[in-house]
């Protein structure tokens, strides 16, 4: 039997943490055991949402939010593994929770809360996480971190194809069919976060659930213009974000610019507009021309989104379950896959996509004691 690896994913949206069990081999097969999801409590939303608005807070809450992270992601692998031998699982890949993600400062770095050492010693499992520190290390963003999975898992494909990941932030990675291509990856901007930020504010619902409320209203196309017009926009790759660049406070002075007072659901119709137009323009202007995109991440399932983004790109859209992956498994498996990269010492990084020196060994393993 192929060894076992846990993946954990806990996203930007802070919705909760996604969980899988996995094995993997060398000819990109994939076999997923078991999938699972643990809500985040409101009070642990509460604390995550303070730490992102102000990182700089006193050192108790960073500590506090580590320790109870840690905890959660032991409950989901427990969750997981019931029924399971914990001895069958080589070892349990866990991104983290990103609290600020810095890679182009004098001093780049990225923050990812959850104690591994609670993780590690609570399960009996070693734990992999830290990922993007060596990429970083090594002149890169340290993001994104999924093209290479991507490869992994996608790039079969007998067309080249832009697999974008919607979360919080979106990425999209480019799968040519050629060898001889380079893969790019990078983020495009924003996912998730300012129709969930906007819809919190409006109606206080976490989420637009399948973009209901973005359909119900007609998009301006005045506003969406304006909120193309950003300097992000125009940067070549390789680039990242954390979704403290684009937030509800730079929606609001969007918004104030325009001096015009929108209803509140044409808002949300734009700004969901505006997540695939960044997309599409992403994938146009850095790109080669590809053949079909795959969506993967709780955007794909927001309708407001995806429609706008067949309409303007006229190509077919789909998601990863037509090529092997339910779309809300994609991210956590590919902190599984990083795992058993890890633990069999195979580098991860695609420098290509970060911008790094070299190809790397992405993590740190924290052994239980």
């Amino acid at each position: 039997m192929r060894d076992l690896y846990a993946g954990l994913m806990s996203g930007t949206s802070l919705d909760g943490i996604d969980a899988i069990l996995a094995s993997f081999d060398k000819s990109a097969s994939i076999k997923i055991h078991r999938t699972g999801y643990t809500p985040y409590p409101d009070e642990v939303r509460a604390l995550l949402d303070d730490l992102m608005n102000d990182p700089r807070r006193e050192r108790t809450l960073a500590h506090e939010v580590d320790v109870q992270l840690g905890k959660l992601y032991t409950q989901a692998v427990l969750k997981l593994l019931d029924g399971y031998s914990n001895g069958k699982v080589k070892a349990i890949g866990c991104h983290g929770q990103t609290i600020l993600h810095q890679p182009s400062t004098k001093s780049p770095f990225s923050w990812q809360a959850g104690d591994a050492k609670t993780l590690a010693n609570q399960t009996g499992i070693p734990v992999v996480d830290d990922f993007r520190y060596a990429d970083m290390q090594h002149g890169g963003q340290g993001a994104p971190l999924a093209p290479a999975f991507h490869q992994f898992a996608f790039s079969h494909q007998s067309q080249a194809i832009a697999v974008v990941n919607i979360g919080g932030i979106a990425n999209a990675t480019y799968l040519p069919v050629s060898d001889d291509e380079k893969i790019i990856g990078f983020d495009t901007g924003p996912g998730n976060t300012l129709s969930d930020r906007w819809i919190q504010a409006s109606r206080g619902m976490r989420y637009d659930k399948n973009g209901a409320w973005a359909q119900s209203a007609p998009v301006d196309e005045n506003l969406l213009a304006r909120l193309m017009q950003d300097d992000y926009f125009h940067l070549p790759p390789p680039k990242s974000l954390d979704t403290r660049y684009f937030n509800i406070e730079w929606l609001h002075k969007k918004l104030s610019a325009v001096k015009t007072n929108y209803e509140d659901a044409v808002v949300q119709s734009t700004v969901a507009a505006f997540t695939a137009q960044s997309i599409w323009q992403a994938i146009e202007m850095w790109m080669a021309p590809v053949h079909r995109i795959v969506l993967c991440g709780g955007g794909a399932h927001n309708q407001a989104i995806v429609s706008r983004l067949a309409q303007i790109s006229a190509l077919p859209v789909s998601t990863t379950e037509e090529i092997g992956i339910s779309p809300d498994d994609v991210e956590a498996c590919t902190f599984a896959w990083l795992a058993q990269r890890r633990m069999n010492r195979i580098p991860a990084n695609l420098p290509s996509v970060t911008g790094a020196r070299k190809r790397v060994l992405l993590g740190s393993i924290t052994y239980p004691q």
